[in-house]
């Protein structure tokens, strides 16, 4: 554990810029496959990474999804943490929105594949 925690991200504290959790996110589990952590693992983890609101906000999410089963999981965790850092309507907005403008074709081309797979759900497909 504490070779994960030295190469792993900070802490996350809640109240971070989208594009700073997803840093966040990308490198943990990033450090997740290198390691080869097992689920259970990974939900322990947390327990060091998170701090303040970020803390607080899972637990009061959390709470539900344990009463019902006792554990909550990764995917769990995933999707809650999306739904407070990246705001579906907000990307589907910004999808929608989405011009060329002064960007390169490859620019523009990696702009929509990173917004994307946050609005699978207005085609009725997955890309998960």
């Amino acid at each position: 554990m504490n070779r994960f925690l030295q190469m792993g991200p900070k802490p996350l504290v809640g109240g971070e810029a989208p594009e700073v959790a997803e840093n966040w996110i990308e490198r943990l589990e990033n450090c997740f496959r290198q390691y080869q952590c097992t689920k259970e693992q990974k939900m322990e983890t947390l327990g060091f990474l998170l701090e303040g609101n970020a803390r607080k906000s899972w637990i009061t999410v959390s709470t539900s999804i344990i009463a019902a089963r006792e554990v909550a999981t990764w995917a769990e965790f995933r999707a809650a943490f999306e739904k407070l850092y990246f705001p579906l309507h907000l990307k589907a907005i910004e999808l929608l929105s989405l011009r060329q403008g002064m960007m390169t074709i490859n620019e523009y081309q990696q702009k929509f594949i990173e917004l994307l797979p946050y609005c699978s759900q207005f085609s009725g497909s997955s890309t998960a």
